[in-house]
């Protein structure tokens, strides 16, 4: 999942301890490598990842040379996120499995198995959501982001109904939770399931929900996603003969290609205007 809320969460209860009380100033290493986090915080939230995973880099060589291990393993868990959102499924792996603070085992494995998802490791994906599992228990704070990533990993083996249970269990664990992109991300995997079980109905609403978030969030890239499934539902229906001349599809497919267009998605860009071609060839009177 692309601005993970347990990045949020740990950089939000470090201000949260900056801004308590008075206390001693930190040592000059110290607050170096709290303010190297801090700027990677803010660039990650501004979308800049590749100048976040410079400074996740340096903050956790900053807390190693302190021996700080947990400091240090939170940063490279930092890194991991940046290198996935870069697109970088190796470096992530190897951020990711550096970080072995036992405080941190859950999101370890939470990363690792979105770096094997990236990287096609499919076995290896498996092995580790089945570990995280087993450590994050029915009530831990990943639980909702454990259930995603198991209804990911799901649809990739054609296990449409567990794809779906957990997507919907994910909603429940979010619902009343700030955390708009999981919600949002959670919608989006539970309209993808309904379309793959053929109850295009059912997707359409669910996908509507993840694209109005995402609009909300400004997030360029989901909200072209959000567009292709929508034209793919629509497509859908196009095939079921309720709007046969393709027309909501086509409009989905456009907005998606629009969207990725002035967001600079080459690969989006590339899906919709084949999605595109293929409706305008289906159209076309056969001699």
């Amino acid at each position: 999942m692309h601005a993970k809320t347990v990045l949020l969460l740990i950089f939000a209860a470090l201000l949260a301890a900056c801004g308590s009380a008075p206390r001693p100033a930190d040592p000059p290493r110290l607050k170096a490598a709290l303010e190297a986090e801090s700027d990677g915080a803010k660039r990650y939230g501004r979308g800049d990842y590749a100048a976040a995973a410079r400074r996740f880099e340096e903050a956790a060589r900053l807390h190693a040379a302190i021996d700080d291990t947990a400091g240090a393993a939170r940063n490279r868990l930092h890194l991991a996120r940046s290198e996935l959102a870069l697109g970088r499924g190796e470096a992530a792996l190897a951020a990711a499995e550096r970080s072995n603070e036992p405080a941190f085992a859950v999101d370890t494995l939470l990363l690792r198995a979105q770096a094997q998802m990236a990287l096609a490791r499919d076995d290896d994906a498996r092995q580790s959501l089945a570990m995280a599992t087993t450590q994050c228990g029915a009530a831990c704070p990943q639980a909702a982001s454990l259930h995603l990533l198991q209804a990911r990993a799901a649809l990739g083996d054609k296990r449409i109904e567990d794809a779906a249970n957990h997507a919907a269990a994910a909603l429940k664990l979010l619902q009343g939770k700030n955390e708009a992109a999981e919600t949002g991300n959670a919608w989006r995997l539970l309209a993808a399931a309904r379309l793959a079980a053929g109850n295009a109905n059912a997707a359409l609403p669910a996908a509507k929900a993840a694209l109005d978030i995402d609009r909300r969030l400004a997030h360029p890239e989901k909200i072209a996603r959000d567009w292709l499934l929508i034209g793919d539902i629509e497509q859908r229906v196009m095939r079921s003969g309720i709007h046969p001349d393709g027309a909501d599809a086509t409009a989905a497919y456009q907005r998606a290609l629009d969207v990725a267009q002035a967001a600079g998605l080459d690969e989006i860009v590339a899906t919709a205007a084949r999605a595109l071609n293929a409706i305008g060839m289906q159209k076309k009177p056969v001699r």
